[in-house]
């Protein structure tokens, strides 16, 4: 199985963007991009304002409302695929309402299963939404987390999953799209070739200012495979991908308690450690090598995005030895605990705030100088977690303006401390790279 099942889910997104002439472009230098999940855990704690509430109220959200006026990308995740090529809402309870089965819906079936239980209209609400600035650009993202059949899905039907993608961003008046596929597996013989047919396919559907956004893991296999999924020959399949879209790396999940390898491990570092084990199956994954390694293969760094999480993930029953604050020890999967995310051994930045005001020490790795990773043990409950913070983030924004990378992705929105609080991961990210922009 490919590390790349392990990159689910993003949504937050910053751009720093070099200049303003290949397909795509947004003619501005500074660009933070949001995403908004259907997902209905999500949608209970952080609703899009303008939506209905279970008992029918209209919802209000200011915390997001103010983080959109740090934004001008916001985009909805995740919509699917099905056998026949169609882009369609999968939790249509929770993404339409009545009014787009009588509108949208009778116009594209297939857009719309389940049709009969729309209510609470979060979709059309997003489609809705403008910050103060009017800057605002909306785009659907497909996929997420297990999208292996919707990703063969949409290569095998290239034409219906381009004129029904279209015909929503049409109908809902947005900006774009963004393909987030995560297969299972590596890319299989001739899937590279296709997926960059379909890329070319929306830009040619699209207009040209239209975005267009791919995710890719950071494992160097699932990469290759991308180029060198023929079986016998490489292709630059992802050099022409960023020559139409953005390439947005998922720096986060490059370790977790459901790994192989059997210790803890940083879940999003910046660069790889010379303290790292040596152990089998022990993934040995950085930002900084998987950056590396997309401008071997021919992606242009100002047509890269880097990811940082806004969650955490834990480890249970480990014991510190030594000075390792519980850093690459032996963990107890059985202890490993469930957080705010309802996924045992993931939390979000918000919960983590407030780990880290009972008994969790904090501790940051640093590799040149620099802040490469963060973590914290609690010796009392034996319970380890791995996050980003603010400064983390800070340098890593500092990274991608050295780089000179499009800029930044993060997962997600609801997970961050609001826009007031100055520990934001957003807001961290936004004045590194507001800094970085020369004055007008």
């Amino acid at each position: 199985m490919s590390i790349s099942t392990k990159y689910a889910l993003l949504t937050a997104a910053f751009f720093f963007f070099a200049n303003a002439t290949q397909a795509g472009e947004i003619h501005t230098q500074k660009i933070l991009m949001t995403y908004w999940s259907d997902n209905t855990a999500r949608y209970a704690y952080d609703p899009i304002p303008g939506s209905l509430s279970p008992t029918g109220v209209t919802q209000k959200n200011p915390k997001l409302f103010n983080q959109l006026d740090l934004i001008n990308v916001l985009a909805y995740a995740f919509l699917q695929v099905d056998a026949s090529g169609h882009v369609y809402f999968a939790h249509p309870d929770t993404d339409l309402s009545k009014r787009d089965t009588a509108s949208f819906c009778k116009q594209d079936l297939e857009s719309c299963p389940d049709a009969d239980k729309a209510f609470a209209g979060n979709f059309s609400a997003f489609a809705k939404l403008q910050n103060k600035s009017g800057t605002l650009r909306k785009v659907i993202s497909i996929g997420g987390a297990g999208s292996q059949n919707t990703f063969k899905n949409a290569i095998a039907y290239p034409e219906a999953f381009v004129e029904s993608a279209s015909a929503i961003i049409a109908a809902y008046h947005l900006s774009g799209i963004d393909l987030d596929f995560e297969p299972s597996a590596l890319f299989g013989p001739g899937e590279g070739k296709r997926y960059t047919q379909l890329v070319l396919a929306l830009r040619r559907k699209l207009h040209n200012q239209a975005f267009i956004s791919i995710e890719v893991p950071g494992d160097w296999e699932t990469l290759r495979s991308i180029d060198c999924s023929s079986g016998t020959s490489c292709s630059n399949n992802l050099e022409q991908i960023a020559s139409n879209a953005y390439v947005s790396l998922m720096g986060f999940d490059f370790h977790g308690p459901y790994y192989p390898g059997g210790v803890t491990g940083n879940n999003a570092n910046l660069y790889s450690s010379p303290d790292e084990p040596l152990l089998p199956e022990f993934y040995h994954l950085s930002d900084n090598q998987a950056i590396e390694y997309l401008t071997f293969l021919g992606v242009p760094s100002n047509r890269i995005l880097l990811g940082f999480p806004a969650y955490f993930v834990a480890y249970g029953g480990v014991r510190s030895a030594g000075h390792s604050h519980g850093l690459y020890e032996r963990f107890d999967k059985s202890n490993t605990p469930d957080y705010d995310l309802h996924q045992r051994g993931y939390g979000s930045y918000q919960a983590a705030q407030h780990l880290l005001d009972s008994g969790f020490i904090p501790h940051s790795i640093c590799v040149n100088d620099t802040i490469s990773a963060v973590f914290a043990y609690n010796p009392m409950t034996q319970q380890w977690i791995s996050y980003d913070d603010a400064k983390s983030v800070a340098a890593k924004a500092d990274y991608v303006v050295r780089r000179h990378l499009a800029g930044m992705i993060m997962w997600e929105i609801g997970e961050d401390l609001p826009a007031t609080n100055k520990n934001s991961l957003l807001v961290s990210a936004q004045i590194a790279l507001s800094e970085s922009q020369p004055k007008r």
